[in-house]
């Protein structure tokens, strides 16, 4: 499941930034949904629903404040509690009876109280951008963009901070997060989901895990789940291994012979997919679109299930043994 909310800029996105030159820069991602995921109600808070059998959405919207700490500062505010200053007296106002008989009236009595003054952060009330690539009824998917509503200057102080709180908007209300300049196209989120493949000679344990995690040191559980997949593809006896990164995510596999790859995302690391012809295209497309059916019997996907790594034996020994039969 992914993080509810990022204390710090990830890596990732700390290497988008040096790559991007753009000066004003905006928080923004894109992501495949599947038409039965929307009908769900994945995106239902954002005001995202099929109707008529296509996907119905708002240009804009701001996020409801029950989605996390962030979207409830963009629509509340932000109370600040000043401990950096000395304390100030404050008074609470009571009513004491006259005479110690309220029968004889009341009257009001202040008692004063020490307290660490206080800002008010007023709600920035900033908004998300909705856009669809083709709402068209009837689809298996459907590719949305989303855009926090806020230009960045990167040459402004306090910059990174308020990148960090446009990260938190989206991350807490779908779940990514990404970077793009101001004035971003479609095709601009497009690339970010394409998947830049680097086919290299096998190295050691060690060498995987550097190059997965570039950047930041991975968490014991995501290192041991490498070293499981090292060891698994390092036993099929590839000739190469891929490694690959879209947006945040993280792919890594074996190349076994030039049309035959096995690969997975180890981020969520819920299936492993045998790819054969024309894999470096098959590998850009979404599960989406690959479970559609448009591209035949091109590639096997098997579940991490109970077997799975013998059925995926099974399907490379399937294959390698039909081209020497």
């Amino acid at each position: 499941m992914p993080k509810k909310n990022l204390r710090l800029i990830p890596s990732s996105i700390k290497t988008r930034l040096k790559q991007l030159k753009d000066r004003n820069l905006v928080a923004g991602g894109s992501r495949y949904y599947s038409a039965k995921e929307l009908s769900e109600g994945i995106l239902k808070h954002l005001g995202i629903e099929m109707k008529n059998g296509a996907p119905q959405y708002p240009e804009s919207v701001i996020p409801p404040s029950v989605r996390g700490k962030y979207s409830d500062r963009n629509v509340n505010g932000e109370e600040i509690v000043r401990k950096d200053l000395e304390m100030e007296t404050h008074f609470n106002a009571i009513e004491s009876p006259n005479w110690g008989d309220s029968y004889n009236g009341t009257h009001t009595v202040y008692l004063p109280y020490k307290a660490y003054p206080r800002d008010f952060i007023a709600p920035a009330l900033t908004r998300l951008k909705i856009k669809c690539q083709n709402p068209l009824p009837g689809l298996d998917g459907y590719l949305l963009v989303f855009e926090v509503d806020r230009v960045l200057d990167r040459k402004k102080k306090g910059f990174e901070n308020d990148l960090l709180i446009c990260l938190n908007l989206l991350q807490e209300n779908v779940g990514f997060c990404g970077l793009q300049p101001s004035g971003a196209t479609f095709e601009d989120y497009m690339q970010t989901l394409r998947v830049a493949w680097d086919v290299l000679p096998p190295g050691s344990r060690e060498d995987a895990v550097a190059r997965l995690f570039k950047g930041r040191t991975p968490t014991p559980e995501e290192k041991k789940a490498v070293e499981e997949r090292y060891d698994f593809l390092i036993s099929l006896r590839p000739q190469k291994l891929v490694y690959g990164t879209s947006g945040l995510e993280r792919y890594f596999g074996g190349l076994i012979q030039d049309d035959l790859v096995v690969f997975e995302n180890i981020q969520y690391g819920n299936a492993i997919y045998i790819m054969f012809e024309n894999w470096e295209d098959l590998s850009q497309r979404s599960r989406t679109e690959l479970q559609s059916g448009r591209f035949g019997q091109n590639f096997e996907r098997v579940t991490h299930k109970k077997g799975w790594k013998g059925t995926v034996r099974e399907v490379i020994d399937e294959r390698l043994k039909g081209r020497t039969s």
